[in-house]
């Protein structure tokens, strides 16, 4: 069996972690499979560890580009694979190659506010359509974005599988050096936030809901990926200055040295597909606070605390609790680890094995959405 798994946006935040895990998972199984992994020239040395069964190509195309309708296509018949696995609904328009996708969320379908454009939002929906139709499979990532794929997209059940997310086999190896940031911090207990900005994460709540934690509760820091510049505005509002920490963007290698010494991942998202924070900070024994929001109660299950999306009070509350009861924060760590194998590079690995058999046995002419 020939294989491709294009690997473009191996560099690409969340959908790059799901490529790594899958292609660490992947290469560590004895099967009779020829791997062609499809990359950006850049990324070549980020797999030169893959196994003898798999090659990699270079693809001049990159993602999300119109040169890549026309060149991907005919990268993938030159190769003559049985299967391609692209790990997003952006898929090229032609192409008689067999096709399975992964489907990480419909945040663009359901909050057209943002995306870019309107147009950009017209052309994801088509999109999306097309490749569902296209495709033998779709994997999902969660079981919420299943029931979001049939319900918004009309994919019927039995052509999706869930394959949940997992983190690389080697991702807590690389022990590097805390950002200066931490650093500077000394011994002062954290709150952490990983992610982007964007508004359906549901910042300004956050903020606010820190803001009111500090007048029962002195010394306690806020830390955050990404720039201050964007919540610049409500942090001057809010009269917060130094209790907040930003460490701007951080490789994936650091992140371990920065989850470990949190008291606990703040992640009150309107919306996740999945949600990798708090499986990293699972990972590393570190309890996550959600809002009960789309898959995050899927993924944290009880090692968390959960809390009514919007509820300030609710969150503020939820972080005293961690922040004064040291038993349930330490109850919370030991849930966190234990559910965090739940979510394997090597269970992710078998189960997307599984998704190719069977999209290689489906007859072309039952393939429908």
């Amino acid at each position: 069996m020939r294989i491709g798994v294009d690997a473009r946006m191996i560099s690409m935040g969340g959908i790059g972690t799901y490529l790594r895990s899958l292609l660490g998972g992947l290469n560590r199984r004895d099967d009779d499979v020829e791997y062609v992994v499809f990359l950006q020239e850049r990324d070549m040395d980020s797999c030169a560890r893959l196994g003898s069964s798999f090659r990699r190509v270079v693809c001049t195309a990159s993602p999300y580009s119109l040169a890549e309708q026309a060149r991907l296509p005919r990268l993938l018949g030159r190769e003559r694979l049985d299967l391609i696995h692209h790990p997003h609904y952006f898929t090229p328009f032609f192409g008689k190659t067999p096709m399975v996708a992964t489907i990480h969320d419909l945040i663009h379908q359901l909050f057209p506010a943002l995306c870019p454009s309107p147009l950009h939002w017209r052309a994801s929906e088509w999109m999306l359509a097309k490749t569902a139709r296209r495709a033998r499979l779709i994997l999902a990532v969660s079981e919420h974005t299943k029931r979001d794929i049939i319900e918004h997209v009309g994919v019927p059940d039995e052509k999706i599988r869930v394959t949940h997310n997992a983190l690389p086999p080697d991702w807590e190896d690389v022990c590097t050096p805390r950002p200066e940031a931490l650093e500077r911090l000394g011994n002062a207990p954290y709150f952490l936030y990983v992610g982007n900005h964007k508004r359906h994460k549901n910042l300004h709540l956050l903020l606010e809901a820190f803001a009111e934690l500090l007048t029962e509760a002195d010394g306690v820091r806020l830390v955050m990926t990404g720039e201050r510049k964007s919540l610049d505005s409500v942090l001057r509002f809010l009269g917060l200055g130094k209790e907040v920490v930003f460490l701007g963007q951080l490789p994936q290698k650091t992140l371990p040295g920065v989850y470990r010494p949190a008291l606990a991942l703040v992640f009150p998202s309107h919306y996740e597909g999945f949600g990798y924070p708090p499986l990293e900070a699972m990972a590393c024994g570190v309890p996550p606070i959600v809002s009960d929001a789309a898959s995050l109660p899927e993924v944290v299950g009880d090692a968390g605390l959960i809390v009514p999306r919007g509820d300030k009070n609710a969150l503020r509350n939820a972080m005293l609790r961690v922040l004064r009861e040291p038993n349930l924060r330490d109850d919370l760590a030991e849930k966190s680890k234990e559910r965090a194998r739940c979510f394997h590079w090597e269970k992710l690995a078998a189960e997307t094995m599984r998704a190719y058999h069977d999209a290689l046995l489906c007859s072309p002419d039952r393939i429908s959405a």
